[in-house]
């Protein structure tokens, strides 16, 4: 595994496992509270597995990056999708890769990958979100009531850990955020797509996954056992499978 690293201008913090110069490679797109370290060992597990590079980075105003905007509006995963994303990879040389998200980063995957402006080699969602649900509503605002606590909690991982909890839970609780909903959006994407879901996410209904998968032609889908929103906390050996099996289905083999 690299050091971290910073892209000039963006300042954006990255990891990289494996080489970028090396065929395609897996961008690992954090949760709305993630960051470079919360994916855990999983970024070097999954290059193990698969022989392919794997880069993960902080979004602006998390981990390692630099400060981002002090608050969010309706519209910040359509920016970090059409216009973060494509700038990081084009300063990376990232051309083929291969994108898997976590929940808010699994929705930011899924609308970079409907813009006819980008070509992803294939998607892999775990724990997305395609439109707002009660229960992850329900679930922010019992977040709030643990805010020290969860900041505590957050700040090995983050250099404004208040910042980065307070404009999360505040755009996902904002008036103008509840229609959120990129299911129309979805027929856009014509790469392979894998859609995951834990069976006990705190934050979705088992209605999330085919609703994620039915707006996409083509699209296949897990619902994994004994497992929460954090997939790869819970299930790692079972996330990495699937993975591996589905870039496999596909064609789409590593280097090592």
């Amino acid at each position: 595994m690299s050091e971290s690293n910073t892209v000039p201008p963006l300042d954006i913090a990255f990891r990289v496992w494996g080489s970028i110069e090396k065929g395609p490679v897996v961008v690992l797109l954090h949760e709305g509270l993630g960051s470079i370290t919360q994916w855990r060992d999983f970024p070097s597990q999954l290059h193990a597995n698969t022989g392919l590079t794997v880069m993960a980075y902080d979004r602006s105003g998390y981990g390692r990056s630099a400060a981002g905007e002090p608050k969010y509006d309706a519209d910040f995963m359509h920016r970090e999708a059409l216009k973060a994303l494509p700038e990081l990879l084009a300063r990376l040389h990232i051309s083929e890769p291969i994108l898997i998200g976590h929940s808010d980063g699994g929705t930011i995957a899924l609308i970079h990958a409907a813009s006819p402006s980008n070509h992803p080699k294939a998607l892999v969602t775990i724990a997305a979100h395609a439109y707002v649900e009660d229960i992850a509503v329900n679930q922010i605002k019992a977040a709030t009531h643990r805010r020290s606590e969860i900041v505590k909690g957050l700040a090995q991982h983050h250099n404004d850990p208040e910042n980065a909890f307070d404009r999360w839970a505040n755009v996902w609780l904002s008036g103008d955020f509840q229609a959120f909903d990129i299911r129309s959006d979805n027929r856009g994407i014509t790469c392979p797509v894998l859609v995951i879901q834990g069976d006990m996410d705190e934050y979705a209904t088992k209605n999330m996954l085919p609703g994620i998968a039915s707006s996409i032609e083509n699209a296949e889908s897990c619902l994994v056992s004994d497992c929460g929103h954090i997939v790869h906390k819970d299930q790692p050996d079972v996330l990495i499978s699937e993975i591996k099996m589905f870039l496999h289905r596909n064609a789409i083999f590593g280097h090592i």
